[in-house]
């Protein structure tokens, strides 16, 4: 679908000179994209205008189901047509998702790399994200915005997204679990460890999965006990992490094969 329009392209230009001083645009390519099921429309910007061109020539859209997920997804994991079509620009060494889901609509930040994302890459997305959120949807309420069409038809759901033939979105491959002897961790601790091993406060973990400081302590003395050291304190949790294995060179082979 050729979805060309000089709203669009300026609408870009205007996003990528807005966040020029917060991503190095020679190596990255950001976008933020609103799926709004309810009303069957999609509005998108990203920091290159040709990388949105070359998902819609390709029918991307189609298979947008497979993006809407209140989850941290890589690109590796979606059907190879995505893969096909980003392995065509230049930042092409690893791309990731960021879904955040509000009743039936869906706001995804996206990033792409030519280098290999870090877990600090990744904080930076979830930390920029409000405020790419107000940038944009200040330029969708224009009167001249021209809203793209939601193609694909998908039917809410409380625990998955599924797709007009009642199958599942293909939202498969992603890797829950790591096993660690007989310690068996989910994504989420996964993720809490990673956080923590790269030094980042409790506030800051709880902001990116989602949920409350509280919520957030409850996991990580989760994690301790799993580890046999309930009463651990940081420097112990290190340690005993240490021990089973668990290292930051592990958990970013996790994240970087996602």
């Amino acid at each position: 679908m050729d979805i060309k329009s000089d709203f669009l392209e300026n609408a870009c230009c205007n996003f990528k000179r807005k966040f020029n001083n917060v991503f190095y645009f020679t190596d990255y390519d950001v976008a933020f994209i609103r799926i709004d099921l309810d009303n069957k429309k999609i509005n998108s910007v990203n920091s290159n205008y040709d990388w949105i061109l070359m998902n819609w020539a390709d029918d991307l859209d189609l298979m947008i189901s497979e993006r809407i997920s209140s989850d941290i997804q890589f690109w590796s994991n979606y059907s190879p047509a995505y893969m096909n079509t980003f392995s065509r620009i230049k930042n092409n060494k690893m791309k990731v998702d960021i879904c955040h889901r509000i009743g039936n609509v869906y706001e995804l930040i996206s990033l792409n790399s030519k280098h290999d994302l870090t877990a600090k890459d990744i904080l930076n997305l979830f930390k920029i994200r409000p405020m790419i959120s107000d940038f944009t949807h200040k330029i969708w309420q224009q009167k001249d915005n021209i809203d793209l069409p939601l193609r694909e038809k998908i039917v809410p759901s409380e625990t998955t997204v599924v797709a007009a033939d009642g199958q599942p979105s293909d939202l498969s491959n992603i890797h829950n679990h790591m096993r660690f002897g007989n310690i068996r961790l989910t994504q989420k601790e996964m993720l809490t460890i990673r956080m923590l091993l790269s030094q980042c406060r409790t506030k800051e973990i709880s902001y990116i999965q989602g949920c409350s400081i509280m919520t957030e302590h409850q996991r990580i003395q989760t994690i301790k006990e799993k580890l046999g050291c309930p009463n651990a304190s940081s420097s112990g949790l290190f340690k005993a992490l240490n021990e089973h294995g668990i290292t930051t060179a592990c958990l970013d082979l996790f994240f970087t094969k996602q």
